[in-house]
């Protein structure tokens, strides 16, 4: 039996506002993704979300389709895979920041992303002793003066990098 969690733990972690700015920003231009990711993305969206008073979900109004998809977001971890396997797409561009910091920090942090080819044991529980969000922030930003994420974007990132989630008492202190 595994101790891993499914993907949708994930949103023990991260406010209401926060997962639905993942999903607009994951919605905003489908051409910045691989073809497959495209292609998944879109039957995924036709498939799990439902939006009254439209039969095909993507003619929807963009705002119905966030607040409809945000739901689905909180309780299915197959839809949350290819949501945030699009969104981590976005940001490849700073993989190597994340990396070096992560390491600097003490995770063992593989080559590439992790694939979570099985949602429902996607994550290990708890980060290093004494590591809070405030810390892993400063390092990322150390790392990347630069680097065009908010504070909660490299949080979130960080977790699915490493496949880590906080303890719970982490996110109640943040």
């Amino acid at each position: 039996m595994s101790n891993k969690q499914a993907f949708h733990a994930i949103n023990v972690f991260i406010e209401p506002w926060f997962r639905e700015e993942i999903i607009e920003k994951v919605l905003e231009d489908f051409s910045k993704y691989t073809e497959e990711s495209r292609k998944e993305l879109a039957e995924t969206l036709k498939n799990d979300v439902k939006v009254s008073g439209f039969r095909k979900t993507l003619t929807a109004p963009k705002r119905l389709l966030i607040r409809e998809a945000a739901k689905v977001f909180e309780s299915n971890p197959f839809f949350d895979a290819v949501i945030l396997n699009c969104w981590t797409q976005l940001y490849a561009q700073n993989d190597i920041t994340f990396v070096s910091s992560l390491k600097e920090l003490g995770f063992d942090v593989p080559a590439e992303m992790p694939p979570y080819a099985d949602p429902l044991n996607a994550f290990d529980q708890g980060w290093l002793e004494g590591l809070d969000y405030a810390k892993l922030i400063e390092t990322v930003r150390k790392t990347d003066a630069k680097l065009e994420m908010s504070d909660d974007q490299i949080v979130f990132y960080s977790i699915l990098r490493t496949g880590k989630l906080p303890s719970e008492k982490e996110a109640e202190n943040d």
